[in-house]
């Protein structure tokens, strides 16, 4: 969590004060963002209802999926967007719809972790048969992101926050 915070206050060139957490669970960043930048205003999404009535009054969380960025009182931007151990659930049309709607609401830096067909992953693995990593950079270019590595996205409109060097394709 703070190789990811301190990649987008790099990409930004000051701190953090805006997280979005795409399909956060129990918001289990909060605390530790907060800890780390005690002035952050945190908002997470999830689909689960039960995640939402446990900690969404002490973490910032409400209802809904990546499908419903669009229609949530939501900010319009935030520093740093975060999809961390979700993304791979989607079917390839959420994914590439959610893509969008991630992209609209991204400020500064995305975090958006993926796996792609090859790689080697552990852990929870019920999800659809991953696509090859070239069919991702293509939905990820075509939603307006550019890779600056290590599953970091910055927005086309934000790239320039980045040395040519730093861009990852």
């Amino acid at each position: 969590m703070e190789f990811v915070l301190h990649t987008a206050e790099w990409t930004l060139g000051r701190h953090v004060r805006t997280v979005l957490d795409v399909g956060c669970g129990e918001g289990n960043w909060q605390p530790v963002l907060r800890r780390l930048r005690p002035s952050l205003a945190y908002d997470g999404v999830d689909p689960s209802a039960y995640a939402v009535a446990k900690h969404g009054a002490r973490r910032g969380l409400q209802q809904g999926g990546i499908e419903d960025l669009g229609r949530l009182p939501l900010r319009a931007k935030y520093d740093l967007v975060v999809c961390c151990g979700m993304l791979n659930y989607l079917s390839p049309e959420q994914l590439v719809a959610g893509l969008s709607l991630v992209a609209a609401r991204t400020g500064g830096m995305a975090y958006l972790e993926l796996f792609a067909k090859g790689d080697a992953f552990e852990g929870d693995t019920d999800w659809p048969e991953p696509r090859s990593a070239a069919w991702y950079r293509n939905a990820l270019t075509r939603a307006g992101f550019r890779s600056i590595g290590m599953q970091c996205y910055v927005p086309r409109a934000g790239e320039g926050n980045v040395s040519l060097m730093e861009r990852g394709w």
